[in-house]
C-alpha cells in the first residue's frame, strides 16, 4: 500500500466515524434534559484524553511519557486551542442546528489560511482569497437564518470552533517534525478541567452512558488519524475530504433525530462545501505540479 493511499484511507475512515459525533451530543441532551452541557463536556473531554493516551501507549509502550514530553511548549499551546474548540463545539451543537454548526465549522481550512497568514506570515494565493470571500458569503447566508433566536449564539460558537481549529492545525503544521497525537489528549484534559469547575455535577444517568463512551471512542480514533494523515498525503487533500463530515453529519441528524436543515443551511452549506472542495482540489493540483519541478 502506497503512503498516499494509506493517508487517504485514514482520512476517509476518520471522517466517516466522526460524522455521528454531533448527533450523540444531541441524543444525550434529549435523553436527559437535566444533564448540564458542562457535564457533557467534562466526560467528553476526560474520555477523549483517556482514549488518546491509551492509543499512544499501545503504539509507544515504554516511550509513552517521552512522546508526551516531546510536544514541548508548542504542543501545550496547541492543546489549549484544541481544548477550547472541544468546548465550543459542544455548545454550538446545543444552541444551533447540527447542519448550521457543521457547515460553519467546515470552514476550518479557510481559517487555517487566515491564521497561517497572521502567525507564520504565509502568503495566500489569489484563488485562496477569492475562496475565503465566497465561503464567508455562504456562512452569512447560513447565519442569517438564525437572527433573532438563540441559534445565532450557537452559530457564533461554531465560528469560534472553526477559528480555534485554524490555530490548532496551523501550529501543528509548524511543528510537523514532532509527533502531535498526544496533543489531542492534552486538549481533552483542558476541556475536562474547565468543565469540572463549571458543571453543577459530573454525575450522569445510566441511559446516556453509552452515548458518552461512544463520543470518547470516536474522538480518540478520528482525531488521532486526522493528525497522522498529513504525514502521508498533502494537507490540501486532507482538507478536500473533511467537508464530507458536514454532509454525513447533517444526513445522520436528519435521519436519526429528524432535524431537517433550513433552506438557509442548504443554500449556504452548498456554497461553502463546493467552494472548499474546489479550492482543495486546486491546491492539490498545484502542489503536484510543484513536486514535478
Amino acid at each position: 500500500m502506497s503512503n498516499h493511499l494509506k493517508g487517504l484511507l485514514m482520512t476517509i475512515f476518520a471522517v466517516v466515524i466522526l460524522s455521528p459525533d454531533s448527533v450523540l451530543i444531541r441524543l444525550v441532551e434529549d435523553a436527559s434534559p437535566d444533564v448540564d452541557s458542562w457535564t457533557v463536556l467534562f466526560w467528553r473531554g476526560a474520555l477523549y484524553a483517556v482514549g488518546v493516551s491509551t492509543l499512544v501507549f499501545l503504539k509507544y509502550r515504554s516511550k509513552t511519557i517521552s512522546e508526551f514530553k516531546n510536544i514541548g511548549k508548542g504542543g501545550l499551546l496547541i492543546g489549549f486551542f484544541s481544548g477550547i474548540s472541544t468546548g465550543t463545539f459542544v455548545f454550538a451543537i446545543v444552541y444551533t442546528s447540527i447542519a448550521n454548526a457543521l457547515v460553519i465549522i467546515s470552514t476550518g481550512p479557510i481559517m487555517i489560511a487566515i491564521v497561517a497568514w497572521v502567525l507564520l506570515r504565509e502568503k495566500s494565493s489569489l484563488v485562496t482569497w477569492i475562496a475565503m470571500v465566497i465561503v464567508f458569503i455562504g456562512i452569512y447566508i447560513v447565519m442569517s437564518g438564525s437572527v433573532g433566536g438563540k441559534s445565532l449564539v450557537g452559530d457564533f460558537f461554531a465560528l469560534i470552533t472553526a477559528v480555534m481549529m485554524g490555530f490548532t492545525f496551523t501550529l501543528t503544521r509548524k511543528y510537523k517534525d514532532i509527533n502531535m497525537v498526544p496533543v489531542n489528549a492534552i486538549g481533552g484534559l483542558i476541556a475536562a478541567i474547565i468543565a469540572v469547575f463549571m458543571a453543577n455535577t459530573i454525575a450522569i444517568p445510566k441511559e446516556v452512558v453509552s452515548y458518552i463512551i461512544a463520543m470518547g471512542v470516536i474522538l480518540s480514533i478520528s482525531f488521532s488519524l486526522i493528525t497522522i494523515a498529513p504525514r502521508y498525503m498533502p494537507a490540501a487533500e486532507v482538507g478536500m475530504i473533511m467537508p464530507l463530515e458536514t454532509v454525513l453529519g447533517s444526513l445522520i441528524a436528519w435521519y436519526i433525530i429528524k432535524e431537517e436543515p433550513t433552506m438557509n443551511a442548504l443554500i449556504g452549506g452548498s456554497i461553502v462545501i463546493v467552494t472548499l472542495f474546489l479550492h482543495s482540489w486546486y491546491s492539490t493540483k498545484q502542489a503536484h505540479k510543484l513536486e514535478k519541478i
